[in-house]
C-alpha cells in the first residue's frame, strides 16, 4: 500500500504512479481524485509495481545517499549538504554543498534543483559549442530540458536538448551524451555508421555507454 505522504495531487488531468530510486511508490493525482479510485488503480497494477521494486532492490549501482537527497550528485563527485547560516545563496565548497539557513526545510529541493538547473545550461551551452568547433558540426540550438526517461535529444534541424540531471554525472559520461546527440547530424540512427562516428571521437564509448546505464537511476530524482 502506498504511503499516504507520498500521495501528490496537483492540477492535472491524469493519475500517475512510478517507483523511486529508494523503492518508494510516488502518487501523482489530479486534485479532485478520490482516495478510492487511486487505490483501486494501485491495486490494478500490482504486479508491475512489485516488479519496479524488486529491480530497485536488485540495482547495486544505486547510490542510496543520493536517492533520498542526504546526499547530491554533481559532476560526478557526492556532495554533503551543509547548513551555513551566514551563506548567501547555494555554493559549493570541495566535497560540500553549502545551503543558507534562511532557505525553509520544504523549500530546499526546489532551490537545490535550481542551482543545477542554472549550472547544466551554462556547462551544456559550454561543451556543446566545445564539441562544435572541434567536429566543426553546426548546431541550431543547445537547451536543457527535463524529460524524465532520456539524457538527450538532437532534431534534423540541429536542436539540442539535454536532460539538465545530466549535469550530476561526472564530466567524461556527460561529454558522451553531448557527442551521442552530435552525432546525429551526421547519422540520424543509430545503425552501425552512427556507433563508428562515436567511437573515433569518443573510443572508449562503450564502457561510457554502460556506465551511464547504471546512472539511469538518476533520471527519476527531483519529480
Amino acid at each position: 500500500m502506498v504511503n499516504p505522504a507520498n500521495i501528490y495531487r496537483s492540477k492535472r488531468n491524469t493519475l500517475s504512479i512510478y517507483i523511486d530510486p529508494t523503492g518508494e511508490l510516488i502518487v501523482r493525482a489530479p486534485l479532485g481524485m478520490t482516495d478510492r479510485k487511486i487505490f483501486d488503480f494501485i491495486k490494478s497494477r500490482g504486479d508491475w509495481i512489485a516488479a519496479r521494486k524488486e529491480a530497485v532492490q536488485r540495482n547495486a549501482f544505486i547510490n542510496r545517499n543520493v536517492a533520498s537527497y542526504n546526499t547530491f550528485f554533481f559532476l560526478g563527485t557526492e556532495l554533503v549538504p551543509v547548513i551555513n547560516n551566514s551563506a548567501k545563496q547555494i555554493t559549493r565548497e570541495a566535497r560540500a554543498l553549502v545551503i543558507p539557513g534562511k532557505i525553509e526545510n520544504d523549500k530546499i529541493l526546489k532551490k537545490v534543483e535550481k542551482y543545477f538547473r542554472d549550472h547544466a545550461k551554462v556547462i551544456v551551452a559550454e561543451r556543446c559549442q566545445y564539441f562544435s568547433e572541434r567536429l566543426k558540426l553546426k548546431f541550431n540550438t543547445a537547451n536543457i530540458n527535463n524529460n524524465k526517461t532520456r539524457w538527450g535529444s538532437c532534431t534534423k534541424t540541429g536542436d539540442i536538448a539535454i536532460n539538465w540531471r545530466a549535469v550530476m554525472l561526472a564530466p567524461n559520461v556527460l561529454d558522451y551524451i553531448i557527442v551521442h546527440e552530435f552525432c546525429h547530424l551526421l547519422e540520424f540512427n543509430h545503425t552501425k555508421n552512427f556507433w563508428a562516428v562515436v567511437q573515433t571521437i569518443l573510443p572508449d564509448w562503450k564502457r561510457l555507454r554502460l556506465e551511464l546505464k547504471h546512472l539511469s537511476w538518476l533520471l527519476q530524482l527531483f519529480r
